[in-house]
């Protein structure tokens, strides 16, 4: 599939521990904090609410080093979006 988009794609094996870390090391870093997060707040995930799940995740991960500014951003945001009620918070996106 990547061929027919002129896209020369060459898929190498990464490893474990140390190998792996070379390769690729904020995608473990990243990928290991997300997994910690989702166990640990919300012990468990269901895939109609992922998406959301994802998205809160990399707002906070994108801020991560700002950490005491994060309840300003998530007020501004509260301040300037539009009401989300509950029946459409639970809906399923892909109906």
């Amino acid at each position: 599939m990547l061929a027919k988009l002129g896209i020369d794609h060459r898929p190498r094996k990464g490893g474990h521990g140390r190998q792996a870390l070379d390769i690729l090391p904020w995608a473990h870093t990243v990928f290991g904090n997300l997994k910690t997060w989702l166990r640990g707040t919300f012990h468990g995930v269901s895939p109609k609410h992922l998406q959301r799940y994802l998205d809160e995740f990399s707002y906070r991960f994108d801020r991560r080093w700002r950490e005491g500014e994060l309840f300003g951003f998530v007020l501004c945001r509260v301040a300037q979006g539009q009401p989300l009620p509950y029946r459409q918070f639970v809906a399923d996106r892909t109906a």
